[in-house]
């Protein structure tokens, strides 16, 4: 009986190791040392521009530009935001664009992540473009009824949870990037040796520092917008000393 036991400890032991190594190996084959401080230079970069577009909005908007103004100011002021929102994602989601031929399969999907969240708010904004000219027909025709608006209200607020809903992309993207950052040289994904040196992860550190506070906590937090909890989750990683830099 304690042969048996010894023998099924030792089975169990050995496809342990064995399973260990085969998560080690699909880690390292995925998420090869490679690009990874230039992705997350050109990722921090592109957050910048995320910044951009939620500032624009809370900093200021329309309908504190042009208060009190006349509907057809309104909707232009309206537009001028989403023109501007659409240009600065398009540039967020140029800094990446290089990356989807990464040999670095990790790389490819956080660049994808973040591209096609980028992609999909720009079509969203498009789509409420064409909602304000809508509008604004319906007014100068005097059939600016309650109804009407109503309807316009609603799908304005529809517009909004699917923007949200595509922002979350970026997020999704960001917390990929934290596993990209660790070493192939770790025994798993959740290694402590990180894939970049001192120098290169202070000029990220002085980066972030940029896009959001330095006072920022680490990891999500409720109330947090897109970028701040993307900055987050980059200090998390970043600043933990736990997590070892290369020589």
């Amino acid at each position: 009986m304690k042969r048996l036991v010894v023998v099924f400890l030792s089975l169990s032991i050995a496809l342990g190791g064995i399973c260990n190594a085969a998560v080690s190996s699909q880690f390292s084959k995925n998420n090869p040392d490679i690009q990874k401080y230039e992705y997350a230079r050109s990722f921090i970069a592109s957050l910048t521009y995320i910044k951009a577009v939620h500032e624009r909005w809370h900093k200021s908007s329309p309908t504190k530009d042009f208060k009190g103004a006349k509907d057809v100011t309104l909707m232009r002021g309206f537009l001028s935001y989403l023109i501007k929102d659409n240009a600065d994602l398009r540039i967020a989601k140029n800094y990446l664009a290089p990356y989807l031929e990464s040999k670095n399969a990790l790389i490819r999907k956080s660049a994808d992540m973040f591209i096609m969240g980028c992609i999909t708010v720009i079509a969203i904004n498009d789509k409420e473009k064409q909602i304000w000219d809508q509008w604004n027909a319906v007014k100068a025709n005097g059939l600016g009824t309650r109804k009407n608006e109503t309807a316009f209200l609603d799908a304005q607020e529809d517009l909004a949870l699917k923007r949200k809903e595509a922002f979350k992309n970026i997020i999704q993207s960001s917390a990929l990037l934290t596993k990209i950052l660790r070493s192939a040289q770790n025994e798993n994904e959740k290694g402590k040796l990180l894939a970049i040196n001192d120098i290169q992860r202070k000029k990220l550190i002085k980066s972030l520092d940029e896009v959001g506070r330095s006072n920022l906590d680490w990891g999500l937090k409720p109330g947090q917008t897109f970028q701040e909890a993307s900055v987050a989750l980059l200090r998390e990683i970043l600043e933990d000393p736990i997590y070892k830099s290369l020589p």
